[in-house]
């Protein structure tokens, strides 16, 4: 019998976080050969709440509520719901139609697109409190019930009476759209769209770093000299102490575990014969061990980068942990990782920990088709994303 996702189907907030894990791990770079995702993604939530690895442009969390309450004048929640899909695909071409070529979610595959950005933007919009529901479906299932109440509520006689009615499930003070959505439109903000969003992110990220940038812009977002990582941010002495720690702990833990998976591909490339992919591996983790990585995992306060974490996940798994204790101490040792058999040892049984029979160590057809790198890409906890957006709400204040 062939396996399926059909229970998915029953809960519309574990089917869109599975799907998103899904699409995430296609990604080249996001690969988590070694089992640190979850310790990327919390430091990722703590920084950039309500963002992902699939988002481009921030305007996509106004498009959808438009959307959503222009697909609302049909006549049930499954036409609804099949109408604000239908909406999404036209608005590809409205937005192609508008001169935007990047950024656009499904410009290549129109209507064949299979993650629309209802999908991609829900957490951003539920995290921001632009809606309230779980899932658009469960948005026009609200709606539905929503008006019917309605309509079974008298009014009252005296006319200043309090209402008890509850709001439609969309942010009240979403501003009005301008112009036809559906033939015309592009990414750029209006002035009171960017006033609005601003508001509204800061005020319902308070206290993380996304909240801090949102109010102050650093000189260097854009441009060749454009910062790659949220560290590498101007004016970063002037956060506050608890964004500043967040940001460094993100720092070292990018550095080092960067280090990790040096050496967990530099094994592989030997296990397989693969010498010169093992000798490129080997140059650069012997550079990484000339520059900050053994220093940053020496001299890290351990006792207060695990109380960071707990605070923002208190459920991380104690197998991710002890593995990342014990590469701390392998990488600060001074050690020649390059040569290193307990380091070697460290990375083959973390793969075999978290991959059991499909672990390339121990899998040989899985080793074969292994492309000679793997989950190389430097941890950003989403920066790249996170700009985009932060430029797009620059911008709307320059141009206003």
């Amino acid at each position: 019998m062939a396996s399926s996702f059909g229970w998915l189907d029953n809960d519309d907030e574990q089917k869109r976080r599975m799907l998103e894990v899904v699409e995430l791990f296609r990604e080249q770079g996001t690969i988590d050969e070694l089992g640190i995702g979850s310790i990327r993604d919390t430091l990722a939530n703590a920084m950039f709440p309500g963002t992902s690895t699939l988002h481009t442009r921030l305007r996509y969390v106004l498009f959808l509520p438009w959307l959503m309450r222009e697909a609302s004048h049909k006549r049930n929640p499954g036409e609804m719901s099949a109408e604000f899909r239908n909406l999404q695909y036209r608005l590809i071409d409205s937005l192609l139609a508008g001169g935007e070529t990047e950024g656009v979610m499904g410009n290549v595959a129109r209507k064949n697109l299979k993650r629309l950005p209802s999908d991609v933007y829900w957490t951003a919009l539920r995290s921001w409190g632009l809606v309230d529901a779980i899932s658009p479906d469960a948005y026009y299932r609200k709606l539905s019930d929503f008006r019917a109440l309605k309509q079974r509520t008298a009014e009252p006689d005296d006319a200043d009476a309090f209402r008890t009615i509850p709001s439609d499930g969309i942010d009240a003070y979403l501003p009005a759209r301008d112009g036809d959505l559906l033939r015309r439109v592009e990414f750029a903000l209006a002035p009171h769209e960017e006033e609005y969003l601003s508001a509204r992110i800061a005020a319902q990220t308070h206290g993380t770093l996304l909240a801090w940038l949102v109010i102050n812009e650093p000189s260097n977002v854009s441009g060749p000299d454009a910062a790659q990582f949220p560290w590498e941010l101007a004016h970063t002495a002037d956060l506050p102490a608890d964004l500043a720690e967040v940001v460094e702990h993100s720092r070292r833990f990018s550095v080092v575990a960067h280090g990790a998976s040096l050496v967990y591909n530099l094994a592989l490339a030997r296990k397989a014969g693969r010498d010169d992919a093992a000798e490129n591996h080997a140059e650069s983790l012997s550079r990484w061990q000339d520059g900050s990585g053994p220093r940053d995992a020496g001299t890290w306060d351990r006792t207060a980068w695990w109380a960071l974490v707990a605070r923002h996940n208190p459920q991380l798994r104690a197998t991710t942990r002890d593995f990342i204790e014990r590469w701390l101490d392998i990488a600060g040792s001074g050690e020649d990782l390059t040569g290193s058999a307990q380091a070697l040892r460290l990375v083959e049984n973390r793969e075999r920990q978290i991959k059991g029979s499909r672990a390339r160590f121990v899998n040989q057809s899985a080793l074969d088709r292994w492309s000679g790198a793997s989950g190389l890409g430097r941890l950003d906890f989403r920066w790249g994303n996170s700009v985009a957006h932060l430029r797009d709400l620059y911008a709307a204040r320059t141009a206003a």
